[in-house]
Order: structure tokens, then sequence, then C-alpha cells
């Protein structure tokens, strides 16, 4: 006969004789249940070991900063054909700020000094541009009197679209204080849900001893345990945020890009949209190497404000996609092509796989391109409609946050003896309040691989 242990709880076991929890009690279990079978909740054990961020409002509120977006970049567009005048000659110059302009465009100012980039005789050609006015936001656009510093010859107009790129500012010997912008910090907000999971046996059944296990009613209370934390994990993938009838629904990470994003098909480049998460529905055959690498370079671009090491949650037949070695599979595929043993010729892989033991328990598969590492890790729970899902989440952009304040903490509680007392039972409950932060939208990806 074997006594169940679940290895974690060390401050008496509900039903023991000997636990003191033959009184109503209140024990904190916040770090102690992401370590009760990890495997089965990767993404809040991840979260609850290095992102939590306590928030004493139930309705929480954070920043958003993408002034790095607009340092790195600083790219913008021109509204409609124009003309290319002379060197040392000026023409009035209007930006388009809805369409093909990556970020806002109040960091133009006067005396700043872009390149205009043109194609003349199937050549890149440029002009050099200074801002000679300040410019003026007309709402759909903005207008502004440019100098030109350089020319080039032979070409009179310039397209639609052109694109123009900010190189530096320019200012006259004894001039004083250019102008200044500044980019204010975003707001957003989140809310907490409050999770709940009830442990309940008769005290008949609690006094009798069972094959197995000798005390029942603690191999239910693990079990129950684990099962709140998997229905903390779902709500953490797969919700989203909302209040109906007073109760609160916090937002998941795989819901928040369903409801925000918009999924490119097959091979159908990413693009940058502030605040928009990256989204792809793709067949099987359709994703290659090639095609990953390419939405590599948008998910890893340093100005998107993201980390170079990302969380890729997978499903099991996702991780069996990256695995499989058949012809047409995608390890095949990403072999350098003209080797005699393609698939057992690892040294020609143009990436770097490896399996390695993660921190909290779980087994890594680890890619690393040219762009960034993504380590996948299992995630039990991608199954049904969500059994193609890869979700790739930047940690330094989501946070769990569990309700505390004035003393009190919502984080998971294991409350004992709630039973009424006329109730010849015994009933315990857990009980978590929290909720997920997604900030910056834009650094995390989800895969939605059709067919595997």
């Amino acid at each position: 006969m074997s006594t169940y242990n679940s290895g974690i709880v060390n401050v008496g076991t509900p039903g023991a004789a000997n636990s003191g929890f033959h009184t109503r009690r209140l024990f904190n279990f916040s770090d102690r249940v992401a370590e009760l079978a990890p495997e089965e909740s990767p993404f809040f054990v991840y979260l609850s070991k290095v992102a939590k961020v306590p928030t004493d409002d139930p309705q929480f509120r954070f920043l958003e900063d993408r002034t790095k977006i607009s340092m790195t970049d600083r790219s913008f567009v021109l509204d409609g054909s124009h003309s290319i005048p002379a060197a040392g000659s000026s023409i009035t110059y209007t930006v388009e700020e809805s369409a093909g302009s990556e970020t806002s465009v109040d960091f133009l100012i006067k005396g700043m000094v872009f390149a205009v980039g043109y194609t003349e005789s199937n050549s890149p050609e440029t002009i050099i541009v200074r801002i000679e006015s300040a410019p003026v936001d007309n709402g759909s656009d903005t207008s502004f009197v440019g100098k030109t510093i350089s020319a080039i010859d032979g070409a009179e107009t310039g397209a639609d679209a052109t694109k123009c790129q900010v190189i530096g500012t320019s200012y006259a010997e004894g001039s004083g204080a250019p102008d200044v912008f500044s980019e204010e910090l975003e707001t957003d907000s989140g809310l907490t849900q409050i999770f709940k999971t009830a442990c309940e046996m008769s005290n008949t059944a609690r006094a009798t001893r069972y094959r197995g296990y000798a005390d029942e009613f603690q191999r239910i209370w693990n079990n129950k345990l684990r099962e709140h934390k998997v229905d903390i994990e779902r709500a953490m993938l797969f919700g989203q945020q909302a209040t109906v009838g007073g109760i609160q629904y916090t937002e998941g990470i795989c819901g928040h890009v369903i409801k925000n994003g918009t999924a490119v098909v097959n091979d159908a480049a990413l693009s940058y949209s502030s605040g928009a998460p990256y989204f792809r529905s793709s067949t099987a055959s359709e994703l290659t190497y090639d095609r990953l690498l390419s939405d590599f370079e948008v998910v890893y671009d340093p100005a998107r404000g993201g980390t170079d090491a990302k969380l890729a949650l997978a499903s099991m037949p996702v991780l069996t996609f990256f695995n499989k070695l058949g012809a047409d599979a995608f390890l095949n595929k990403t072999l350098t092509a003209g080797t005699s043993d393609t698939v057992n010729d690892v040294s020609n892989l143009r990436y770097n796989l490896s399996e390695k033991q993660g921190s909290y328990g779980h087994r890594i598969l680890s890619v690393d391109t040219i762009h960034g590492t993504m380590n996948l890790v299992k995630e039990p729970l991608f199954r049904g409609f969500s059994s193609g899902f890869l979700m790739m989440v930047d940690l330094d952009h989501v946070a769990y946050r569990p309700l505390v304040g004035n003393g009190v903490n919502r984080d998971t509680q294991i409350m004992t003896n709630v039973q009424s007392a006329d109730e010849d039972l015994r009933k315990d409950m857990i009980m978590t309040e929290a909720g997920l932060e997604v900030s910056l939208p834009e650094t995390h990806y989800l895969l939605n691989l059709e067919g595997v």
C-alpha cells in the first residue's frame, strides 16, 4: 500500500490527523502551486517565476513605451507624386500618416535632415532634404517646407509613397535651441479574474481506508489543486477581457492576438502595425524555414521593443512538425541542399537545434536563428481548435498580476472547512484572484499551423 505525496505540501495535508486542518484556516499557496506538475501548465509556471507583478486594483493599469520603435525607425513616406527640386530650392512636402508610415511622424521638427529614396535608371539614388518650417499636423497628414541639400540628375518627379529616412539634424553656427518633441507613454489596462475550485468529501468517506491511497481526501485535494492551476492556465491562454453581469474576465495571450490581430495567410508577409500583435495562419506545406525566417525578421526586429529570446508555447503536433525528418518535412527542407545525406547531416542545418532541461521542470527545444532564439516548450492545453498553435511570448512584456493590497493577498489561497455548520462533510476551497497583463502586443507572435 502506497501513500500519496505531492512533494510540495509542507504546511500540513488536508485530511491528515496531525495537520491542523481540522479548523477553518487560510494558507497561501501562491509559490508552491507553480511547482506542482509544472509540465501541465508551463505558461503559468513561467509567469509565476519570472513575470509576477502584484496589483492593488482589480482593474490594473500599465504603461507602454514605444520610444524605442521611433528611435530606431524614424521612417516615413510622402503622400502623392511630387516634384524633385534642384539643390538649394524648396518645396512643400506632405507626409502620409495613415498608410505606409510605420510610426507616428510627431518626431519631425524644424532642422531635421532626411534622405528621400528614388530609383533612377534601375539604380537607387537619394536626395537630402532639410526641414525648413515647423511641421503642421493636418489630421490625416503632416506638411512642411523642405530645402533640397543635394539633388539627382535626370528625375523630375517622385512617385506616391516615396520612402524617406531621418538621418539627423543640422543647424547654423550660433543658432538657438531646436524645437522639442516628446512621445507620451501609452496607457492600457487589464482585469483580474476570480478562480475558485472546491474539494468535498463526506466524513464517512474520509474515515474509510482505500486501496492504493491511505487518505483518499488527500489524493482528491492534490488533484483539485492541479485542476485549479490548469484552469488559470487556460484563462491566461484563451481568455478575452470583459465585464459581464458584474463578473470580470482577464485577457489571455492567445485570446488577445485572436481578438486584436489580423491573420496573414500562408506565404503573405508579416507587416508592422503599432499596437497590433502578429498572427499567421499557415498550412504545414507552406511553412518552410525561409518563411519562418522572414517572420522572425519582423518579430525579432529590435525596433519593436522586444527581446531576442522568446518563450514558444507549442502544441504536441507542432513540436512533432518541427522534428520530423521525412522528405517533405520542415527539418529536412531546412537542410542545405546538395548534400549526399541531407537528413542525417545535421552540420548542414541553417539553424542550431538543441534540447535542454529548463529551470522549471520543462523540456525545451531551442531553435537559434540569425534573428533570435525560439525556446519551444510543450503546451498540453493546445488541443482542439488550438491543436496547431505556436504562441511565441516575449516574457518581458507579459505579467501575472495577482491582487495584493491593504495587507490582503488574493494570490492562490487554500481555505479549509468552508462547509456549512450542519453538513456532515469536509469542504475546502482553492481561490485565486489574478489577471494577465499583455503589453507591447507587437512583441508576441501566434502561428496557427493548419493540418499538422
